[in-house]
């Protein structure tokens, strides 16, 4: 029996500490819901978790940018449908006034229309715009979206060129075309059903690429999803697997606090002894 030195009790003072310890991870693991709360829980976990965290973040943003290469598509596809509807309209002007049921005076009035219809569309074509940005113009240029988490462009960003998209303004709205003559009219019709052709192939050449977006979408998601499955099998706490171990620590805990007690009563033993 010794006095100087209590070795059962400094024993039994270690068990407790880590028991409490162990506790204190416990509740800190479930108040979170985090599992790896700090570095030293974990370290090589801590690493892979947060680069997956990483990802996730980059991945989120990637979608974003592919869901406003989106709306500039369906700006862009919503003008040209406005100017296509003119087009269409053009077309019965000038097939109104090639018929000879029309004198002079009443093909005036038809040209009166069909020329304002021209302007409008050169105006629209002009006038388009995402963000300040021209996008049916004939130098719209050269739009690239940024549509994958890394930095190399083959498969990471997506670009097309809004500058081909149509021909210029001038070009597409028919020029000097006019209606005021039969001639005119006739020499029009051709003209108004190349216009009508380039816009359809326009609105198509759009339509495709937004479907191309919305796919790059998809794939990002089901990306995104995979990449937090796993991050949570990593760092999110198994609420049922803590608790449980939760209970044993508390358990022990308690014990080794009775055990403490008892052995810091030892040394009063020699001396009852003595």
């Amino acid at each position: 029996m010794r006095v100087a030195t209590n070795v059962v009790g400094i024993n039994s003072r270690s068990k407790l500490e880590k028991n409490i310890s162990d506790l204190d991870r416990q509740n800190r693991s479930l108040a979170t819901g985090d599992r790896i709360y700090r570095a030293a829980n974990d370290p090589s976990g801590l690493v892979i978790s947060e680069g997956m965290r990483s990802k996730m973040r980059s991945s989120s943003q990637a979608q974003r940018n592919a869901g406003d290469s989106i709306s500039l598509i369906q700006v862009a596809e919503g003008s040209l449908s406005s100017v296509q509807s003119m087009a269409a309209r053009m077309k019965e002007l000038a097939l109104q006034s090639a018929n000879d049921t029309l004198g002079s005076k009443e093909r005036a009035f038809v040209d009166s229309e069909f020329q304002q219809m021209k302007r409008e569309i050169k105006r629209i074509i002009l006038a388009s715009e995402f963000n300040g940005k021209k996008i049916l113009d004939r130098n719209a240029g050269l739009y690239e979206f940024q549509v994958g988490i890394n930095s190399d462009g083959a498969g990471n960003r997506v670009s097309y060129d809004m500058g081909k998209v149509l021909r210029s303004a001038e070009k597409v709205s028919l020029g000097s075309a006019s209606v005021r003559t039969k001639a005119g009219s006739q020499a029009s019709l051709p003209q108004v059903d190349q216009m009508l052709a380039e816009l359809g192939g326009a609105r198509a050449f759009l339509g495709a690429t937004q479907s191309r977006m919305e796919s790059t979408i998809q794939n990002l998601s089901v990306s995104r999803e995979s990449t937090a499955a796993s991050h949570s099998r990593i760092r999110d706490t198994d609420v049922a697997k803590a608790t449980a171990e939760r209970a044993i620590s508390s358990i022990k805990t308690t014990a080794s606090t009775s055990v403490v007690t008892q052995t810091n009563k030892l040394p009063e033993e020699v001396k009852r002894l003595l």
